[in-house]
């Protein structure tokens, strides 16, 4: 049975017997509906097109069925637009055509006859005022659908400015225009008010400096990703996965495959035997000579099947005589960014993991019984949270190329070009000097590109076999399917506080559903806040044949703080009192303690009962508390080098997907130097570079920063001692810019003109921090960074649907590196931890087992007409015996987002809604209740 999918080919040939109950999907679409429109087969007629495009006149011949985006990025070489979707649901291939937008993935080549094509690079030879507005107001992170919005948004203002002249269209307008992009790092509020105000003028002079360091590049489409490359005699590699969720391979026939022309390589990851544990695992991988011949290879397979019936929810998983996916846990994927703990096993259940070192159980237990007798309060409850797609915008894709045996070059998208590299060298047992990983810019990862992941290894090992340069890029439905989730969870817990109102005890048990991984941490975050030790807190892992989960911003964060600040809430409610006030008297970190006065002093907060409503919408304001610990490499190095014409460059073998590490580096340095950022030229995402730290558990700045401050402090007093032998001046001494002396001053250029090129390697020292734990390389520093958020809902109780209306965020995570760049990312994190709880969403067949949300349309993510006014402010307090005085920000601003939705919702509706997202038939159904 031939079974093309409407994600493309996730089965060839195949036979079946078992479960018949679980059909494969057969709908007869084009195999490369879910992805650009391949290059056209044999029989189908070339077509000649004659257009313009960035002013150029070309005459290109082009497939009959081929797409504009695939003329503009592989012929043209024009690689600004991108390949987001496929489906025109995300914006990222906007191009304009006789100055519309249009999507390119959906528009045939053969209609741009005769037309004017632009893309972003053509947009403007000084940039266009959107572009201008963009680098002003840091209207972006990772930058891949950068272009996108920009092309969209250059359009509305010339059509707006025709019509209107200058002056500013309203949210809802921009709303409008913007529909049909979107953003998954969070940048919504700066694109809406970048084009705001280019609409009105405010950016029609010369160009402004922007605070974040490669922002140029990525609103020009200049910024290149791993998507982006392409290589002379570049193979095209596309993945064979499993159409159903739970089978055992029977048979796998590979020869028709293997025989076909333009095959040149196969890789097979199963045989007769094997078990399929979950849809979209991979099977077989194959490169060919275009991605029309890998398809067509995919389908020549032959595959014989024994279905098995498939276990997606904790109930069917732990039923008696329930199928054991993972005997003893053999060959499970972890779902954790740190080493999962020890834990017995039973069946599908494993747990509990030993989360209460240093705590006192029976303290807790005690305090609930005492609460349950009368002697304080007690909140108890069970909630759930849904599984969240990381859904990167630039898909996961990895580029590989061996030079003999013996020297192997990746373009990877990934979190950790230095850690890749070593895991390379450790598997292919190649020199380290003979590695090289490259991630010039990554289109987001969000955790979920931290790991050694399949594309990395499949095209590393196809450009072996095939002896040519290998690309795999996953299509959007793999991403979504594959590429990452935050594991769905349910938290069972009683919180109860003394007689006298203070902390009395905590007892949690999380059950952490990470499919086919473990490692799960839900509980283990309940521990991070009110520190108090009568606490007994319970992780267990319930295995499913779902796709493995991954760390997601802040593992567990957000499905645990969604249950603990609503009890919290809940039962400062009880008791009435008012919830921040709570919180200060239970919460000793000093950093929060600050910015419980602030929300407290705040209009949203202060006026919060006066704006309820009693009809139809009902309004609501909702407080959380969120802590985050911060890590560290220890190991990181970042040389300095001072070129003779008086700029300086950085190099580390780190890489920026959006955070900031560019900026945070150009901003310390330039105050370091006493130079304009102008002078400083920051080079990442090369596993050439001294040694780089990964770009997750909010490590990066707390790493990167203190060792460019060092090699600053190395190359000055290098300058200054220099200034002194070259120049014969006494009594030389750093000054701003330069060296002051009893002559007058020097700068950095003058020193370097005489002196050449100097270099200094920085180091993140080891003895520079406390730590709960630590390694030569890796650290668990013991300050803490907290945030606290405030959120003001509405409901509709008739339709139920519920949308933010304002948002306020404090972050004391110390000092702030680069503070417009810092304030995209806690604005970043504040968007995708309200798209978390109230849009997104993974579904799956309950019967079949298969999942529904494959595409951008199904599986909905916040946009912006969604965003609603949102302030994050920074209390700048250094943190104790952190060098450099501040950690990360990217956890700490999204995992208790969802906490202040839900306890907006409850001010909002009297109801408490104990389930996440918060969806119109959730929040009808509570509401009736």
């Amino acid at each position: 049975m031939n079974i093309p999918s409407r994600r493309g080919f996730l089965g060839g040939v195949i036979a079946l017997s078992g479960a018949a109950s679980l059909p494969l999907r057969a709908d007869a679409e084009s195999v490369a509906k879910a992805g650009e429109a391949p290059s056209a087969p044999a029989g189908v007629d070339s077509v000649v097109v004659r257009t313009t495009v960035n002013g150029v006149a070309r005459s290109e011949t082009v497939g009959a069925d081929e797409s504009a985006l695939r003329l503009v990025r592989e012929r043209l070489g024009l690689t600004g637009a991108k390949l987001g979707c496929g489906q025109g649901a995300c914006g990222a291939c906007t191009v304009m055509v006789d100055k519309a937008p249009a999507c390119a993935c959906l528009l045939p080549a053969v209609a741009l006859e005769g037309r004017e094509v632009t893309t972003v690079e053509g947009l403007s030879a000084d940039l266009h005022p959107v572009q201008r507005a963009f680098l002003a107001h840091d209207a972006m992170q990772c930058g891949f659908c950068t272009p996108g919005f920009v092309m969209e948004g250059a359009a509305f203002m010339d059509r707006w400015r025709a019509e209107h002249g200058a002056t500013e269209p309203s949210d809802e307008e921009l709303a409008e225009a913007l529909a049909g992009h979107v953003c998954r790092c969070g940048a919504q509020v700066g694109i809406r008010a970048a084009i705001r105000d280019a609409c009105a003028g405010r950016f029609d002079g010369p160009e402004k400096e922007a605070p974040r360091y490669d922002a140029r590049a990525k609103v020009t489409g200049a910024a290149k990703y791993t998507v982006d490359v392409q290589l002379p005699g570049m193979l095209i590699a596309k993945v064979l996965r499993a159409s159903v969720p739970h089978a055992e391979v029977s048979a796998i026939d590979l020869s028709a495959a293997e025989a076909m022309p333009g095959v040149k390589a196969v890789k097979s990851f199963v045989m007769a035997g094997a078990a399929i544990r979950y849809e979209g695992q991979e099977l077989v991988a194959v490169a060919a000579v275009d991605e029309a011949t890998a398809l067509a290879a995919l389908a020549a397979i032959k595959l014989e099947l024994n279905l098995r019936a498939p276990v997606i929810s904790a109930e069917s998983a732990l039923a008696e005589g329930a199928t054991i996916i993972f005997p003893g846990g053999a060959g499970i994927a972890s779902a954790s960014e740190a080493p999962v703990l020890k834990a017995p096993w039973k069946g599908n259940l494993r747990g509990p993991t030993e989360t209460n070192i240093l705590a006192k159980p029976k303290r807790a237990a005690a305090a609930i019984a005492a609460a349950r007798a009368g002697e304080g309060q007690l909140i108890e409850g069970r909630y759930t949270a849904h599984n969240q797609a990381h859904t990167c915008m630039e898909p996961h894709a990895a580029v590989a190329r061996w030079d003999g045996d013996t020297k192997l070059e990746v373009w990877l998208s990934t979190q950790s070009v230095d850690d890749m590299a070593d895991a390379l060298c450790e598997r292919y047992e190649l020199e380290r000097a003979n590695v090289r990983v490259r991630a010039d810019h990554v289109g987001g990862g969000f955790g979920s590109k931290a790991g050694v992941d399949k594309e990395l290894i499949t095209a590393v090992d196809l450009a072996k076999l095939a002896g040519a340069p290998v690309r795999l890029a996953f299509e959007r439905w793999e991403e979504l399917l594959v590429g990452g989730n935050r594991p769905e969870a349910s938290v069972n817990l009683s919180l109860a506080s003394d007689a006298e109102g203070g902390f009395g005890g905590l007892d949690a048990e999380a059950y952490n559903l990470n499919g086919a991984a473990v490692g799960g941490s839900t509980g283990l975050v309940l521990r991070l806040l009110y520190r108090s030790k009568n606490k007994d807190v319970r992780d267990y892992d319930v295995v499913t044949t779902t796709a493995p989960g991954k760390p997601f911003r802040g593992p567990g964060g957000p499905a645990g703080l969604y249950a603990l600040e609503q009890a919290v809430d809940e039962l400062a409610l009880k008791r009435g009192e008012d919830p921040i006030a709570l919180r200060k008297r239970w919460d000793p970190n000093p950093g929060r303690q600050r910015l419980y006065d602030l929300v407290s002093a705040s209009p949203l907060w202060r006026d919060r009962d006066a704006q309820r409503g009693e009809g139809r919408i009902r309004r609501g304001v909702g407080v959380a508390a969120a802590a985050w610990p911060y890590f560290l490499s220890k190991g990181t190095r970042v040389e300095l080098i001072g070129r003779p014409d008086g700029t300086f460059v950085a190099r580390c073998a780190c890489q920026d997907m959006g955070q900031g590490s560019r900026s945070a580096l150009s901003w310390t340095l330039a105050e370091a130097l006493g130079v304009p950022r102008s002078q400083i030229e920051v080079q990442l995402g090369d596993s050439d570079a001294p040694r780089g730290p990964a770009s997750a558990g909010s490590r990066t700045t707390p790493s990167i920063v203190p060792a460019a401050e060092d090699a600053a402090k190395q190359l000055t007093e290098e300058l200054v001692e220099l200034a002194e032998d070259l120049f014969d001046v006494k009594n030389a001494v750093m000054g701003h810019g330069g060296v002051d002396h009893d002559g007058g001053r020097l700068t950095w250029a003058e020193i370097l003109a005489r002196a050449g090129e100097r270099r200094a390697l920085g180091r993140r020292r080891r003895d520079d921090d406390g730590y709960y734990f630590a390694t030569d390389e890796f650290g668990w520093g013991k300050a803490w960074p907290g945030a606290v958020i405030a959120v003001a809902l509405e409901v509709d109780t008739v339709t139920g649907r519920t949308r933010a209306t304002e948002g306020w965020m404090g972050l004391a995570a110390g000092r702030i590196m680069a503070p417009p760049v810092a304030r995209s990312q806690g604005l970043g994190g504040f968007i995708q931890g309200l798209s978390y709880a109230l849009y997104e969403e993974r579904r799956l067949d309950p019967k079949t087992g298969l999942q529904l949300t494959t595409n951008l349309e199904d599986y909905r993510i916040i946009g912006v007409g969604d965003t609603p006014a949102l302030e994050v402010v920074f209390d700048e307090t250094p943190l104790d015996g952190v060098r450099g005085g501040g950690a990360g920000l990217a956890e700490l601003s999204t995992i208790g987002v969802a906490g202040a939705v839900g306890n907006a919702f409850a001010h909002a509706t009297g109801v408490r809604l104990r389930a996440l997202p918060l969806r119109p038939d959730r929040v009808l159904e509570a509401l009736r209740a």
